[in-house]
């Protein structure tokens, strides 16, 4: 059963490398310092920007975002770390994630469902 749905849409080139570390926790932060082109920098920032903006919409209170860890399985697709699931009280719930960048933008959904 769906309990709740979090979107949002960013604007790539509004990410610059000085909100990462607002932004990302530190297991992303390992990820991003070996990212090279600063062109897919922007894309990770603004992924896990909108991401986490979509999860903090779907739970409906405010959260810090570096409390919030998004990896990526083998296949790529993000899911929420089980720390991150414990901190904002999501251990018992399946939570969805998907990252789309087109162009300039990156869109993301979140969906909450009960196991």
């Amino acid at each position: 059963m769906i309990i709740s749905i979090g979107t949002d849409i960013i604007k790539i080139d509004r990410m610059n490398t000085k909100l990462s570390e607002k932004i990302l926790s530190e297991n992303e932060k390992k990820i991003y310092i070996k990212i090279n082109s600063e062109k897919r920098k922007k894309e990770f920032l603004s992924g896990r920007f909108s991401l986490k903006e979509s999860i903090i919409k779907a739970i409906g209170h405010s959260l810090i975002m570096k409390d919030i860890s998004i990896l990526n399985d083998e296949k790529g697709k993000p899911y929420l770390e089980k720390q991150s699931q414990e901190i904002i009280k999501l251990q018992d719930f399946n939570v969805h994630l998907s990252i789309s960048h087109e162009k300039e933008y990156a869109v993301t959904f979140v969906i909450i469902e009960k196991q």
